[in-house]
């Protein structure tokens, strides 16, 4: 097998057409050249050039075996490129925007392994009630639910969530289980609320379509405060599935209504999603931290999704 100083020897002639060019280049005699040349038409049995005194031309067979050394030396450089990555490790200060209910239930339990996995990365994460359609200065990641309205800001699906209606198994046995959506009025519905505006829950079953606007005793915009509500058997709510599992687990909560999809947003499938600055897109730090949460976060998707089913 030819060593790779010899493919690059061998492209040196081709491309200089004259065996004292390329070993002035290469810093070789002229013999040296020649003769490792012959070797190689040795060994391949074949001629790659042809000699005159003047200079030498390519053969066919040595017209196709500089194409196929072209891509394997292109080859070549490309992995070295990519394995040299692996020696950079991303550093710095990465500043995270993000909502309180993702954070606590979402980034914040896959930071440690992030942060243990990247040593040289900090993280400065910053929450916020807004909506993320645009980031704060110096932002470099916003991490928000839903796919962004057109702007300046690049959008990565990160995973795809649904939201269920729970109860703790103590609420259902004082007020009963509804065995619909409409009977939920008979209920104390715990809400989820950034402003004064009324609270639409969706429903979805076949031909059952409806929007319902609920209330009760206590409206929150903190995630964790009405899932411990819930779980503590105050009343009835929606809760992103990821925030309910381990209540469920734990045999705190039920799922109520399960037959009936239920949203709180536009959309059935809820999709968490990264924004950034195009200027970042090739900057190591983001391009890892979103490579890691698809990574990370999908898996666990799908590890919840199978022990579900």
């Amino acid at each position: 097998m030819n060593s790779l100083a010899d493919l690059q020897l061998f492209m040196s002639v081709a491309s200089a057409e004259n065996f004292s060019a390329a070993a002035r280049q290469l810093g070789l005699p002229p013999s040296s050249v020649s003769r490792r040349i012959g070797a190689i038409e040795k060994r391949l049995g074949v001629a790659l050039f042809k000699r005159t005194t003047r200079d030498v031309t390519l053969t066919d067979a040595g017209s196709a075996y500089s194409k196929s050394i072209t891509r394997i030396l292109a080859d070549l450089q490309e992995a070295d490129l990519a394995v040299s990555r692996f020696s950079r490790m991303p550093e710095g200060m990465l500043r995270i925007e993000s909502r309180p209910g993702l954070s606590a239930w979402l980034l914040a339990p896959v930071l440690p392994q992030f942060l243990e996995q990247y040593p040289t990365i900090q993280v400065d994460l910053k929450l916020t009630n807004g909506t993320l359609e645009t980031l704060s200065p110096g932002t470099d990641v916003g991490i928000r639910y839903g796919l962004a309205k057109p702007s300046s800001l690049v959008t990565r699906k990160i995973v795809t969530t649904r939201q269920g209606l729970y109860a703790s198994p103590r609420y259902l046995q004082r007020h009963g289980e509804p065995n619909s959506p409409d009977e939920l009025h008979e209920h104390n519905c715990l809400v989820f609320s950034l402003g004064d505006s009324p609270v639409s829950w969706r429903f979805r079953r076949g031909d059952y379509d409806r929007t319902l606007q609920l209330r009760g005793s206590l409206r929150s915009n903190d995630v964790s405060t009405l899932a411990t509500a819930v779980a503590g058997g105050l009343g009835i709510s929606v809760a992103h599935e990821w925030v309910a599992e381990e209540h469920v687990r734990q045999g705190q909560v039920v799922r109520v209504l399960p037959d009936y999809e239920v949203t709180t947003m536009n959309s059935f499938d809820l999709h968490v999603c990264a924004l950034y600055s195009p200027a970042l897109k090739n900057v190591q730090k983001v391009r890892v931290f979103i490579d890691f949460l698809m990574t990370t976060l999908r898996a666990s998707a799908a590890a919840s999704a199978a022990a579900a089913g």
